[in-house]
């Protein structure tokens, strides 16, 4: 019986790549592109480039709305994290409920074995670890993903570099494009900028107060919002002559503490 894998496929070098290699390997691969939120005019775009991988190889490719779910599992997460002045992890999240959660329910109601996705990491079965390019080793991002999971999931890609993976895209003429275009951006739903996300939700800029870490008021910053743990830049600090960085938030009175690097 031949082997079936379902690859999580983006438009992207590093999911077209896993496929080719899978089939190499001789899976029967079959695709599915996630839409996972509302930006106007990038699933078109992303799908209308797996549909091209999908005729290259002969494989039937899905289209498979996500946006509901990730909505409640991952985008409101991160608004409401920001909100209670703590920095999210939107892939972390994302990676647990949907690409390894919801993606494996779907590769179960096709009869489908295995998953697969392009990113930079290994799996034995039992546990994940670091993949051979550590500038974009991604273990780290699926720390949370189901135990159970783990014996069904294969990454082609844990063992090559990333500039191998787009050196091999484009020896394939029909896919030479895909090879040559610019990374994707690494919260998939943020275009820009975290803070214009936050913008579509609440009111970010509250000027409120900086304190040191004895709580007097040093200074003034913009809104609890536009602040993450370390950021040194935004605030002001009355008559520092060193760097300050911001070493906690306080988002039920508007502040933020901030100080030298040695007291953080």
């Amino acid at each position: 019986m031949k082997k079936t894998v379902l690859v999580g496929m983006s438009g992207g070098v590093d999911s077209t790549v896993t496929a080719i290699l899978l089939q190499k390997e001789g899976y029967e691969v079959t695709g599915v592109y996630m839409k996972l939120h509302e930006n106007e005019g990038y699933h078109e775009a992303n799908f209308e480039k797996v549909k091209r991988v999908g005729a290259y190889l002969g494989i039937e490719v899905h289209f498979y709305d996500l946006s509901e779910a990730f909505k409640h599992e991952v985008y409101d997460y991160f608004v409401e994290t920001y909100k209670e002045g703590l920095t999210p992890n939107p892939c972390v999240m994302c990676n647990r409920t949907i690409k390894f959660g919801k993606m494996i329910e779907f590769a179960d109601r096709l009869g489908i074995d295995k998953v697969a996705t392009g990113h930079y990491l290994n799996c034995d079965g039992q546990f994940f670890s670091a993949g051979k390019d550590h500038a974009k080793d991604q273990s780290y991002f699926v720390a949370q993903v189901k135990k159970e999971v783990l014996p069904r999931l294969i990454f082609p890609l844990g063992n090559w570099v990333k500039e191998d993976v787009k050196a091999f895209a484009k020896e394939i003429p029909p896919l030479k494009d895909i090879g040559e275009q610019k990374e994707s951006s690494e919260i998939c739903f943020v275009e820009n900028e975290y803070t214009e996300i936050l913008e579509r939700h609440m009111n970010i800029d509250q000027e409120g107060e900086t304190l040191n870490a004895q709580g007097e008021v040093v200074g003034k910053h913009k809104g609890y919002m536009h602040y993450t743990i370390g950021k040194r830049r935004g605030f002001s600090v009355h008559g520092a002559h060193d760097p300050h960085y911001v070493k906690a938030i306080k988002p039920e009175t508007n502040q933020i503490v901030v100080g030298t690097r040695d007291q953080l």
